[in-house]
């Protein structure tokens, strides 16, 4: 069992750990933690029906652990006093800069192997105006014709203590993916 889905960004422990799993003849457990709609999109990858995945996790300034230019940005967010993006772009990159913050974007990437770290996109916000709550917001497309394809939307909002990095409603839901 693997306790935070940001350690397989690095794609030779992916590998190093899904190959010990398969040697073992056992599976490689990944807490879906905060992602809603884990399920279905493990379905419609499955099915080759996914395009596309973007997850977007809003927080206030307070709840980011970051590093390297994450953490510049971040302060220079802070000191103009309003809401702003922080990163956008594959989740891959991202799972170093925030380890601690995006666990549910990797957690993304695992259930959707076809578009994985480099193919899931992520959106990390800073939000002053959110100082108790947690955010993220699933953004699922289908493939389809002409332009129209399914589109599926969920926002999950997650209460947590100012400056908490994980949301009061995460450990019961870390515990019920187990």
């Amino acid at each position: 069992q693997l306790g935070s889905p940001t350690a397989l960004a690095d794609g030779d422990t992916e590998r190093r750990l899904r190959a010990a799993a398969a040697r073992g003849g056992h599976t490689l457990y990944v807490p879906r933690g905060a992602l809603w709609g884990c399920e279905d999109i493990e379905r419609m990858d499955s099915a080759g029906t996914l395009a596309a995945l973007t997850v977007t996790m809003t927080k206030a300034p307070r709840s980011f652990r970051l590093q390297g230019p994450l953490r510049e940005r971040l302060a220079e967010l802070v000191a103009a006093g309003g809401p702003g993006l922080l990163y956008e772009g594959p989740v891959r990159p991202l799972c170093a800069l925030a380890p601690n913050n995006v666990n549910s974007m990797a957690a993304a990437c695992v259930a959707a192997p076809r578009l994985g770290f480099d193919g899931v996109r992520a959106r990390l916000v800073a939000d002053p105006s959110v100082p108790d709550w947690h955010v993220v917001e699933v953004e699922v497309t289908g493939v389809g014709d002409q332009g129209r394809a399914l589109r599926v939307t969920s926002t999950r909002r997650n209460p947590a203590a100012p400056g908490a990095v994980t949301g009061t409603a995460t450990r019961d839901a870390f515990w019920s993916s187990l």
